[in-house]
């Protein structure tokens, strides 16, 4: 009888250890086939969105620097076009185009959009020109009021969830977006409805600046109370009180 004992330096295993490493490493195969099969079925859906990096459009119209960024377009058949403005990294409107409130300005950026919300990204600093000042009708009231509300969300950073980033919620993005508000990126508050729709309300503070909060919040449930405004494409919510919900109090 052949002694089936083996050396791990030998050419060939005996027939008997051979035929039970085979079956030992086509059992593992299924296995770890199963279990990734397994996982990638319980992952969520990627959310939708577009950054086009590396793509650069042209862009004109009226800079509105309060109480959020945005640029606002007058189409000549009298339609209006908000977009809200970031600057390129983890930053909000960059130091290049500060101080031009109410100034027609024309520039280079890259489009971030998620459904009708669309962002871009200044990241030219020498395509940016001041035209001169607006013209009344580019002026015109485009805003909507609907009224006091109190809406529960989580609070996010617009930029990443628009599109740059995936996942742009929870926990493990969190780090992320404590940097990117900390930078000046507008921030959001993600509302969910009981049938899994979501909409990001953009936050400003009273008077028509900027919200102060405390950053640490980021990817955490808080309570936002204020008037609602859609401005063009975006709900915007001027805050007069922003605490952490219920749910995130110890």
């Amino acid at each position: 009888m052949k002694d089936d004992f083996y050396i791990g330096y030998q050419d060939q295993s005996p027939p008997s250890l051979a035929r039970s490493t085979r079956r030992l490493v086509v059992a593992l195969a299924m296995i770890v086939a199963g279990i990734t099969a397994l996982v990638a079925a319980r992952q969520s859906p990627a959310e939708p969105g577009t950054f086009e990096f590396g793509v650069k459009r042209s862009f004109e119209g009226v800079l509105q620097e309060n109480p959020l960024p945005m640029l606002r377009s007058v189409s000549p058949d009298g339609a209006v076009t908000n977009y809200l403005l970031v600057g390129a990294g983890k930053h909000g409107l960059p130091a290049f185009a500060r101080g031009h409130d109410g100034q027609r300005v024309r520039f280079q950026g890259t489009v971030i959009q998620k459904g009708p919300g669309v962002l871009v990204e200044l990241n030219d600093p020498e395509s940016f020109l001041v035209l001169g000042p607006s013209t009344a009708a580019e002026n015109r009231a485009a805003d909507k009021s609907i009224g006091e509300v109190v809406l529960t969300g989580e609070l996010v950073d617009t930029k990443c969830y628009f599109g740059v980033m995936r996942p742009a919620t929870g926990k493990v993005h969190r780090a992320c977006a404590v940097r990117c508000l900390s930078g000046g990126v507008p921030p959001g508050l993600l509302v969910r409805d009981d049938q899994g729709g979501a909409v990001v309300v953009l936050l400003s503070g009273p008077n028509a600046r900027p919200l102060r909060f405390d950053v640490a919040w980021a990817a955490r449930r808080v309570r936002a109370e204020g008037r609602l405004t859609w401005r063009g494409s975006f709900p915007c919510l001027e805050v007069v009180r922003l605490s952490l919900a219920d749910s995130e109090l110890p």
